[in-house]
């Protein structure tokens, strides 16, 4: 069941956006008929980059858990997608985990993956921006993210958003292999990630996994 509360206003989507080349593509929340697509978007992810996603996102279960269990309220998954009806395809997934109670309520996780044949096209850009303008909405100050210590692009790209390291969870996850890695939480406060948004170009961002 789809469950909305007040804090959560979608009334601005679908949104048109348009890529770098002129690629037009449409921003717009999960749907619980989004299974489909989003089990291909997955499988088409590159292997070496699905290690780093905390579940099995080739397993069908997985995602149908996700498509039927939508909170947007506990968890804002936002898609961006191309094309019309049938023959529309997801190309970013991106998220936005929030406490509705507690000390954290003023802080989020966000997580965000772009499709292979779509990087360096702006899209990654787009979808972190509209996820922030969704923390803002909601009294966000800080913005958290949660990777394996392994994922060194993610960790770079995180360096020049300006995010820093606070913890090092020792031997946190465990690979499909039954290796043991780290995980590293690194943060920033809104304030001072608009401002690096706005100062670099950022787009290599598609492997970034929580």
């Amino acid at each position: 069941m789809e469950k909305h509360t007040d804090l959560v206003d979608l009334s601005g989507y679908p949104k048109r956006i348009e890529l770098s080349d002129g690629t037009r593509a449409w921003l717009r929340p999960m749907r619980k008929n989004d299974l489909d697509r989003l089990l291909t978007f997955f499988e088409e992810l590159p292997a070496r980059n699905r290690q780093f996603f905390k579940h099995d996102v080739t397993r069908r279960e997985v995602i149908a858990d996700w498509c039927r269990d939508l909170d947007y309220d506990r968890v804002l998954p936002i898609l961006a997608v191309v094309g019309k009806g049938k023959q529309e395809r997801v190309v970013a997934d991106a998220t936005l985990h929030t406490d509705r109670h507690g000390w954290a309520t003023h802080v989020a996780r966000v997580r965000w993956v772009v499709a292979r044949d779509m990087i360096e096209r702006g899209l990654g850009r787009i979808i972190l921006r509209d996820l922030l303008e969704r923390a803002a909405a909601r009294g966000i100050q800080k913005i958290q993210a949660d990777i394996r210590a392994d994922n060194q692009k993610a960790v770079k790209l995180l360096r020049r958003l300006g995010f820093r390291k606070e913890a090092t969870f020792r031997k946190h996850a465990m690979s499909s292999r039954g290796r043991l890695h780290d995980v590293l939480i690194y943060a920033n406060n809104m304030d001072d990630l608009w401002q690096k948004m706005e100062d670099l170009n950022i787009d290599s961002d598609w492997f970034m996994m929580p």
